[in-house]
């Protein structure tokens, strides 16, 4: 049901998160467990009361590019100024930020700005980057690519960026000299693709979301620009893009660049609404209500586009179904665990995990008081053909009795699980286990396979691997009993 058209993909905002939300608060409450969302004013047979929901509500921000966006180029001569406009879409495009952005700025020109101390190559030995945009050219110098592997080259452009960015300047302006427009338009996936002809546009390919902030965030920007538009930036200045190329691929070491002096004008358009969303938060009171475990799973997915619907059955129904079957086993016991239990689906994941990080930010009690997250993200895929079985536990090197008890259990319940138990002190992941590591909560997942059909609207059921997820929802509620009643 939750991954049915009727859902209409669930995605955060939209009337199908609502039917989602609905439906699993109705499970939540026909297992038994109590709500812990919001006060809420309720009718019941003693009349209207001041209670607990099981939803807890906010809003996140929806950021969309408007098209009212500038960028012009300024140059002195004298006491003369001369001045360049770029068109929108053609000469320049703009990476979307989350507020509008108004600035003017001089220009400095880092060639490749490439760095590499293996092959001692340094295109920002010598740059001033403080409060400046810092034009290069998209790629790197072609000795590099004799004298590096392709691991090393991309970790090189990444440290380069990082260095950038930690000097001061205002952001990166980027160009291909084959390029005649700015922006990738015939890369862009066909707004009315059948199955046919290519993979579908993701929903909200243009929009960002973000949590209400105190303060409005300086984003670091990043432009791209066509190659007639670098050419315009540049000249006058004594630097030729093919020349420079020429001399900085033949040469192993960096070439000296003049100063371009000369601004850049940057303004564009961010149109920002809001979206009322809402996790779905239930309790299951234990001896101990200091001592809390956190068992979450993201239950929204990318909703439409298009006229395609993107299901998310394995992202993240089977997660959303392993959240509740444990909440289902766990009050069918009867008994009353000694530590407190919550059972959470969280909404706005696909939308840059905003469901957990707000509730980590809006408990009800101190977060501290959370001992564990076991978080279930896409359980229902097996690895390959050749490896059903295998499933990688990410969990705190710090807490080695995760692993202990989970190989107890596997033995103990005869569950057929291959699991590469993989420690860190910062487990990492792109789900919601990441809004509790963020503030020191121990984590706990077990994930499968990857598979292609991830992100696309053939993320079906009809592709679910019910025995990998049910092996993993197996060893997960027999590792939470024992989280749940032990100390440790």
């Amino acid at each position: 049901f939750l991954a049915s058209d009727w859902m209409e993909g669930r995605e955060a905002g939209k009337r199908g998160e609502l039917l989602a939300s609905d439906y699993i608060a109705s499970m939540l409450q026909l297992y038994g467990v109590k709500p812990c969302g919001d006060f809420t004013l309720l009718r019941s047979p003693e009349g209207i009361v001041n209670a607990r929901s099981y939803f807890q509500n906010f809003v996140i921000l929806k950021t969309t590019p408007g098209k009212n966006n500038y960028m012009q180029v300024k140059s002195k001569n004298g006491d003369a100024v001369r001045t360049t406009d770029f068109i929108s879409d053609v000469d320049f495009t703009m990476r979307q930020v989350s507020y509008p952005v108004e600035i003017e700025a001089p220009v400095v020109f880092v060639g490749y700005g490439f760095r590499n101390d293996k092959i001692k190559y340094n295109d920002l030995i010598k740059s001033d980057l403080k409060g400046k945009l810092v034009l290069k050219i998209n790629g790197f110098p072609a000795s590099a690519e004799k004298l590096l592997s392709f691991s090393e080259i991309n970790q090189s452009i990444m440290e380069s960026e990082k260095l950038i960015r930690e000097a001061g300047a205002l952001g990166i302006i980027e160009f291909s000299p084959s390029k005649l427009v700015a922006g990738n338009p015939l890369n862009r996936e066909f707004l009315n693709a059948s199955p046919a002809e290519g993979n579908i546009l993701p929903p909200g390919s243009d929009e960002r979301y973000s949590l209400p902030g105190s303060g409005i965030p300086t984003e670091f920007l990043r432009i791209s620009i066509s190659a007639r538009a670098a050419e315009k930036i540049l000249k006058g200045t004594g630097i030729t893009i093919n020349e420079y190329i020429k001399n900085a691929d033949s040469n192993s070491q960096a070439v000296s660049l003049p100063p371009v002096s000369k601004t850049i004008s940057l303004k564009n358009e961010v149109l920002i609404s809001q979206v009322p969303v809402r996790n779905v938060i239930g309790i299951v009171e234990g001896e101990i209500s200091d001592e809390i475990i956190v068992v979450g799973a993201h239950y929204d997915h990318m909703g439409i586009s298009n006229g395609y619907i993107w299901n998310g059955a394995d992202d993240n129904g089977s997660g959303t179904v392993g959240v509740l079957t444990l909440a289902k086993a766990l009050m069918a016991t009867g008994v009353k665990p000694k530590k407190t239990i919550i059972f959470a689906l969280w909404t706005a994941e696909e939308k840059g995990l905003l469901g957990s990080r707000y509730y980590v930010r809006n408990t009800s009690f101190p977060v501290k008081n959370i001992s564990l997250n076991i978080n279930f993200d896409m359980i229902g895929r097996y690895i390959s053909d050749k490896n059903r079985n295998g499933v990688v536990m990410t969990y705190n090197s710090s807490h080695n009795y995760f692993r202990k008890i989970t190989e107890d259990n596997l033995k103990k319940y005869d569950i057929d699980l291959k699991v590469d138990f993989q420690p860190s002190e910062d487990p990492p992941g792109g789900t919601d286990h990441r809004s509790f590591v963020e503030v020191g909560v121990p984590i706990m997942r077990f994930k499968p396979g990857h598979r292609e059909e991830y992100h696309t609207p053939y993320d079906e059921v009809s592709t679910i691997d019910w025995d990998i997820m049910e092996k993993i929802i197996r060893i997960s509620f027999a590792n939470l009993w024992v989280l749940a009643n032990a100390s440790w």
